[in-house]
């Protein structure tokens, strides 16, 4: 079997730790891999790793953020494993954020102003000061443009059931990048296939973003009261399962580009809370992905119940099997290619 490293530039791709807390495609990958026997590695990228650092794994993935968001705290050190590995077959990236223009926008002004990658402002960063000096400073520079104006390496991102095209993420990223995106979906992992119990519920929507236009106004036609999804940020996900499991119904919006994967679509299709979102792309599944808010308030919960059930078995059908979804993740990371080539 192989051995993988999970990095990037945010929490989310690098921490184990915050993985346990909220489950995120890196974590639901390093799970997938580590079920088909790899061994993988989570950890925080180092601008001092070489390339004699990295030849201990068959394959590296690199988790790509905005480059001036707050939470890209190893951004300095994830780049710099792609300046060291980008002309090697075992170097994969991927993307989970929602606003894959984000990025772009980002490289774009880093490129236009290179000093603002190591501005004072950003000193709280993971090896600042060894990204301040200028050779690497330079070095991580020329990444930044490669991202911009150059072929990516082999890209994965999330998929749900009814989003696996990859336009819908291909026209917000740079060009480089188009003919490099893998779309994962491995949610059959993820999604429990018990039969649907009912469990008490109280009067109240579940909402997963409220600063959302199209939240406001799916409230907006709601009589029941709406409550976020999560409190806080140090809610971990069994609370938050908790908080889905109690609603009568879930919001999960589309952002401005697409509907995007959410590990909170698993949490309610598993606690048995039917979902409204964006039915004009949901709506590829059937019937039971076309219900606006409104009307799936108006129902009993014995029709709640069934609906979310009509809901989770739609999606199943409709995603990788778990077989299916391991052989697409292993050969998206060419962990069989170049293990039948050694």
């Amino acid at each position: 079997m192989s051995k993988i490293l999970i990095t990037g530039m945010s929490a989310s791709h690098a921490s184990e730790k915050a993985n346990m807390r909220s489950l995120s495609f890196a974590g639901v990958m390093k799970l997938v891999l580590e079920q088909q026997g790899h061994e993988v590695i989570q950890e925080n990228p180092e601008v001092s790793w070489n390339t004699k650092d990295l030849e201990q794994y068959d394959s590296v993935l690199v988790g790509i953020s905005p480059i001036t968001s707050l939470s890209a705290n190893h951004v300095y050190g994830a780049l710099s494993v792609i300046d060291v590995l980008l002309d090697s077959p075992k170097l994969r990236l991927f993307i989970d954020a929602p606003e894959p223009g984000k990025i772009t926008a980002s490289l774009r002004a880093m490129i236009k102003t290179p000093d603002n990658l190591t501005k004072p402002f950003y000193s709280y960063r993971r090896g600042f000061s060894h990204a301040s000096q200028p050779n690497m400073l330079n070095n991580l520079i020329e990444v930044i443009e490669d991202l911009l104006n150059k072929p990516w390496p082999i890209t994965l991102y999330p998929s749900l059931s009814w989003t696996d095209e990859i336009e819908h993420v291909a026209n917000f990223l740079p060009e480089g990048a188009r003919n490099s995106l893998k779309a994962i979906n491995l949610d059959a992992y993820l999604i429990s296939t018990q039969e649907m119990l009912d469990i008490e519920r109280r009067d109240k929507w579940v909402v997963e973003n409220y600063s959302t236009k199209w939240v406001k106004s799916t409230a907006s036609t709601l009589s029941t009261p709406t409550v976020p999804m999560k409190w806080n940020k140090s809610w971990s996900d069994s609370q938050v399962y908790a908080q889905i499991a109690s609603g009568i119904g879930a919001l999960i919006p589309p952002y401005p580009s697409s509907t995007w994967w959410s590990y909170r679509y698993i949490q309610c299709m598993n606690a048995a809370t039917p979902i409204a979102t964006n039915w004009k792309e949901s709506q590829l599944l059937g019937s039971s992905w076309t219900h606006l808010a409104s009307s799936i308030e108006s129902m009993s919960q014995e029709e709640r119940l069934s609906l979310a059930t009509q809901q989770r078995n739609a999606y199943l059908e409709n995603i990788p099997t778990r077989r299916e979804a391991a052989i697409n993740l292993s050969q998206a990371l060419g962990l069989f290619t170049r293990k039948e080539q050694s």
